[in-house]
């Protein structure tokens, strides 16, 4: 048992050592600058992507629908034409949205994202220069509201397409820029003279545009590498336990099988204790003196006499004739049998085999020897 319990805190150690190895190759990666595609940039990237594309489905139908109520406004004021040929741009620029959304979801599971970002990048590029186009190219002295209208119409557009777009660095830039500066340098120092104070206001809340654009992609970035690490820690964890439940296993089987093996040496020293006691054949265990330990029932009925007067006495006094004293300890060191004499009672002598077995040292009781006497036949 304590050999198992000492292999147990061997493999906690073990364990412990494992897990503080991935927690700062973790940490390593994740503190890595962004260049060569170390862990966990590439997997960042691809949440990021997978995040606009989640949103791009929705985004598209309702910048084609806002494309179709301008075409209505268009031809409302008779400009039917124009109208027509900026329709079929936003028609073509939708088509091309649709087009890539549609490949993203049949893409392999193992694609890089890279492309997958520029090209939705690039159909915002297009979109920007389709909105562009409406507040520069189709825009009208008269009437007021359509000049109005045209203005809400971007403004709304670029604005609420924040959370959509803003997943990946320099998809929302690469709409709000084309769609509102050239809109605005259009309006204020182009078309009716310059006007330094109303262009350099419009442009500065353009660029605020662009700065809560980056602002968004950075705290998306940081939630996506927070929800990274735990994913990866969850998922140490869950390989630990895995690994801790396996060796609980292992040491709960050696365990039982230790268990069985005690209970096992047990009922076999219960046996041999009953051989031991109940043989009729007479049996004695010495110590490495040559003094009797203990005796069975059959040897105190041949010399007639209790265990207690037994147990203590040289084996030696219990034979008789010569070299009785060496003959006493011929088992000492191998197996062997003997031919001795016994005094069993007084007057009495007895020829018989001594079967000498040597016993190794165990705990509390030094190296020593068991003897058995055969064929004992008694002469008066």
């Amino acid at each position: 048992m304590a050999r198992d319990s000492k292999r147990a805190f061997v493999r906690l150690v073990e364990l412990s050592t494992f897990a503080a190895r991935m927690l700062q190759m973790a940490k390593t990666m994740d503190s890595a600058p962004p260049v060569g595609g170390k862990w966990p940039e590439p997997r960042v990237l691809a949440l990021q992507v997978e995040d606009i594309y989640r949103h791009a489905p929705t985004a598209t139908g309702f910048s084609y629908l806002g494309a179709l109520l301008v075409l209505g406004v268009l031809i409302q004021t008779g400009d039917t034409g124009r109208g027509t040929a900026w329709f079929l741009w936003a028609t073509i620029v939708a088509a091309l949205r649709v087009l890539v959304i549609v490949s993203y979801r049949r893409r392999l599971p193992d694609a890089d994202a890279a492309p997958w970002a520029r090209l939705m990048i690039a159909a915002n590029f297009l979109a920007g220069l389709q909105w562009a186009a409406l507040g520069t190219l189709l825009w009208v002295e008269a009437p007021v509201y359509r000049q109005l209208f045209t203005l809400m119409v971007i403004t709304c557009y670029v604005g609420g397409s924040l959370p959509a777009y803003s997943s990946v660095r320099g998809a929302h830039e690469a709409l709000s820029i084309p769609a509102t500066i050239p809109v605005g340098v259009y309006l204020f120092f182009v078309q009716n003279g310059v006007h330094w104070l109303a262009g350099a206001t419009a442009l500065f809340f353009c660029f605020a545009i662009v700065y809560y654009a980056a602002k968004l992609n950075r705290q998306v970035e940081s939630r996506i590498r927070l929800q990274i690490e735990r994913d990866a820690l969850l998922e140490l964890t869950r390989l630990l336990n895995e690994k801790l439940a396996k060796e609980n296993q292992e040491l709960a089987h050696r365990a039982a099988m230790r268990s069985m093996s005690v209970e096992s040496a047990r009922e076999r020293a219960g046996r041999l204790e009953t051989l031991f006691e109940n043989s009729p054949l007479p049996q004695f265990e010495c110590d490495g003196s040559g003094r009797i330990v203990t005796c069975n029932l059959a040897a105190e009925r041949l010399f007639g006499k209790s265990h207690q007067d037994l147990v203590g006495r040289p084996f030696a006094t219990l034979l008789s004739g010569p070299y009785a004293e060496s003959k006493a300890l011929a088992g000492m060191y191998e197996a062997v049998n003997v031919e001795v004499e016994i005094a069993p009672r007084a007057g009495e002598t007895a020829a018989c085999t001594a079967s000498f077995t040597p016993l190794p040292e165990r705990a509390g009781r030094s190296a020593g020897f068991g003897v058995i006497l055969s064929g004992v036949a008694v002469h008066a």
